[in-house]
């Protein structure tokens, strides 16, 4: 994809460009042409969409959200909206369901790591071959992460004992395997399937769709603080003056499917 439509103005207001810092990595990896249905999950403010609008000019788009239609959100007669809760397992089965198989989904939901699982399990089911599948903050899901410990547990156990498989530690996992030229073990297979995460079945067949997988996790600050606004940062501290974090672990993190 050009550089010019990665930094279009439409996605100055977007986190993905002055908080995360996403569009030069997917400057190297989305398409110049999409015609199948794209899909994201999660609004927000409609930035996004729009965008999506302007760069793929031949493609349905839905925008998928927990919120009724907001009016900051774009209208065309190429976008539609559903209200559909990530929480809820058959809602989001039967929204893949109801629609043509997607090119590519763009998951920019909850954050919540099991929604982050459900989509990605689901959503690969029903991408169409070669699709492409985007899962954007992926670091809500490491222990490390305030989402993770409030659906999951605290990172340290008193007996330190394993921490919860997530989308996070799986595609790490598929990644490494695949770039080693590595087959899905037994004792993979048992460390990933646990109650209320993936069964064995549900892995084989995860894997064995998944081409490529590609990480970015942003190395410099943003540009400016995603609370405030503010280009005033404490960088001895890695804090904004508004004593926002500016660089945690488990903060702006994305990862690029690319499937057979």
């Amino acid at each position: 994809m050009t550089d010019t439509k990665m930094h279009s103005p439409l996605l100055d207001e977007s986190d993905k460009s002055f908080w995360h810092g996403y569009l030069d990595f997917y400057g190297r990896l989305l398409p110049e042409v999409m015609n199948d249905p794209i899909v994201e999950f999660g609004v927000f403010h409609g930035h996004s969409i729009r965008w999506l609008l302007d760069t793929y000019p031949t493609a349905k788009i839905y925008g998928v959200d927990i919120l009724q239609i907001q009016p900051e959100w774009p209208t065309s007669d190429r976008v539609e909206y559903r209200c559909v809760d990530q929480s809820n397992e058959r809602a989001v089965a039967e929204f893949f369901r109801s629609i043509a198989k997607p090119g590519m989904i763009i998951e920019d939901g909850s954050h919540i790591p099991s929604h982050q699982a459900r989509c990605l399990r689901l959503g690969l089911e029903h991408l169409k071959q070669g699709g492409l599948y985007v899962l954007e903050d992926i670091h809500s899901s490491h222990p490390q992460h305030e989402l993770y410990r409030e659906e999951l547990g605290e990172t340290s156990p008193p007996n330190h004992a394993q921490q919860h498989p997530t989308v996070l530690s799986l595609l790490l996992c598929f990644e490494h395997l695949l770039r080693t030229g590595q087959s899905l073990n037994p004792q993979q297979l048992r460390q990933f399937a646990t109650p209320g995460f993936m069964t064995e079945a549900q892995l084989k067949a995860m894997f064995a769709k998944i081409k490529r997988i590609e990480f970015f996790k942003r190395t410099t600050l943003p540009t400016r603080c995603y609370a405030c606004n503010s280009t005033s940062f404490n960088y001895t501290d890695f804090k904004c003056e508004c004593g926002v974090d500016l660089m945690k672990v488990a903060d702006s993190m994305t990862v690029f499917i690319e499937t057979h």
